[in-house]
């Protein structure tokens, strides 16, 4: 039986981080993953939806052209060719993954990995072979898989999730999406940009209710204003087959409402991959399905560790990371530890949105004692001159210290700018001291520290509202 000091189950974004920080402190890693390295992330998410988007995105600019004074013949869209920057990005980026396994030496094997016992795997191969492996410790990184909604229709042909989104399937002149959570809002600004007419079909009573309600506005007037349809307060319940297409039908106030599609793109969240690989017969608790784990990332067995998405069905990549490599130091002595009050949150729309921390309308509905700033990209040069002046930084802090521990923003590369303020929450610094700091002129990082003056009520370039 093969001994290793660490067998990781998964070789997404925690998994591949995990195994390489571990090969870092001297451990002898073994990587068990079913499909690609990279996982969802890399695979069939964050990394070809961006792409999809980046594409997207030169349509808008080169039809903005004139406003600049540059003049463009009309721009054509060759599906194929998106298609394949995507696939591009994706091969480069997992050949770089399986090159740092080889540089670390880290085992990686391509099967279905079990647990059999809280130090021991079993391994089953495509082919069906079976090989048991031990470890002094497991990580669980299985990651997360869409959900469906288990509504009459949901299996019927044209209906997709987000797996599958990012191979562009159709076209279909006419998608509806269920949900306008991140996901959704992506696919409805990739889809509508290439040329399908896109409803967005939503539950709750706005798009992306997690985020800043004020920035969410803004961002459902872009999507209105390039085409895309929004139907909130709308529950869907059935799929239908219609003589030229797809017909989804939800209820909103006690009536039913439909919308004509020929595709359906299902983006109504993910869920914790946990089943079938051993942890209940293993003796592993579960939280609905979920991976439960201490502050250090450990089950109630001390042996085995998870991170990502098996903990709580959704999340996000670089949070999987830090939790595998907390997960990590903590087996190796070093003592990892994840700040979950300062990770950055993004929607790659255009305008994008991004935050961090408490956003106001949390801390209004916690009854925190807060003092918030907000300053708009239309008083900043950087942006009046690249043509993007709409959105706004909104920075929140602690009303006596002044400690900033949250933000939210929509505008343009705002998805770039959260970083210097995810850089001030986690190291619990006061907005002085963020106003502080010198940013270069002109560019659009300036409105992080007007932000940080509004919260003084100092601000320079905008007058006190």
């Amino acid at each position: 039986m093969a001994q290793f000091d660490l067998i990781i189950l998964g070789a997404g974004p925690a998994g591949y981080v995990g195994a390489i920080r571990a090969a870092q402190l001297g451990a002898k890693v073994a990587v068990i993953e079913e499909r690609e390295v990279g996982g969802t992330c890399l695979n069939r998410g964050c990394i070809p939806s961006k792409a999809l988007i980046h594409s997207a995105h030169l349509l808008d600019e080169a039809a903005s052209g004139r406003r600049f004074g540059i003049k463009f013949a009309e721009p054509e869209v060759d599906l194929d060719g998106v298609r394949k920057h995507a696939e591009r990005t994706v091969k480069g980026l997992v050949a770089g993954v399986e090159g740092l396994f080889k540089a670390n030496k880290i085992v990686s094997a391509k099967g279905r990995g079990k647990l059999v016992s809280p130090t021991e795997v079993l391994v089953t191969s495509a082919s069906g072979q079976e090989k048991t492996v031990s470890s002094k410790y497991v990580l669980v990184a299985t990651g997360s898989s869409p959900f469906v909604l288990p509504i009459p229709g949901h299996d019927s042909e044209g209906v997709f999730t987000s797996d599958d989104a990012v191979t562009l399937p159709g076209p279909y002149p006419r998608l509806a999406v269920i949900g306008a959570g991140a996901i959704g809002c992506e696919f409805a600004y990739i889809y509508s940009r290439f040329g399908s007419k896109v409803t967005m079909v939503e539950m709750l009573d706005r798009i992306v209710p997690t985020e800043d309600p004020e920035a969410t506005d803004i961002l459902a007037k872009s999507l209105k204003k390039a085409g895309v349809g929004i139907e909130l307060g709308a529950k869907c319940v059935r799929i239908e087959e219609t003589s030229d297409g797809k017909r989804l039908v939800f209820e909103r106030g006690g009536e039913e409402h439909v919308v004509e599609a020929d595709g359906i793109l299902m983006a109504a969240g993910r869920r914790a991959q946990t089943s079938g690989i051993g942890l209940e017969e293993a003796g592993v608790a579960l939280d609905r399905g979920r991976i439960a784990v201490n502050d250090h990332l450990q089950t109630n067995l001390g042996s085995v560790f998870g991170a990502g998405d098996c903990l709580r069905g959704i999340g996000l990549a670089h949070t999987a990371s830090h939790e595998a490599i907390a997960a990590v130091e903590t087996m190796f002595g070093e003592g990892g530890h994840v700040n979950y009050g300062a990770v950055p949150g993004a929607i790659y729309t255009y305008p994008q949105i991004a935050s961090v921390g408490v956003r106001a309308h949390e801390a209004a509905a916690q009854g925190l004692d807060v003092s918030v700033g907000t300053f708009p990209f239309a008083a900043i040069g950087k942006a009046s001159a690249i043509g993007e002046r709409e959105g706004f930084i909104k920075l929140v802090a602690e009303a006596g210290s002044g400690k900033l521990i949250g933000a939210s923003a929509v505008g343009p590369e705002v998805t770039e700018l959260i970083a210097e303020i995810t850089l001030a929450v986690n190291l619990g610094l006061r907005e002085s001291d963020v106003a502080d700091t010198i940013d270069h002129h002109p560019t659009l990082a300036e409105s992080v520290g007007e932000a940080a003056l509004a919260v003084m009520g100092r601000a320079i370039h905008a007058a006190a509202g």
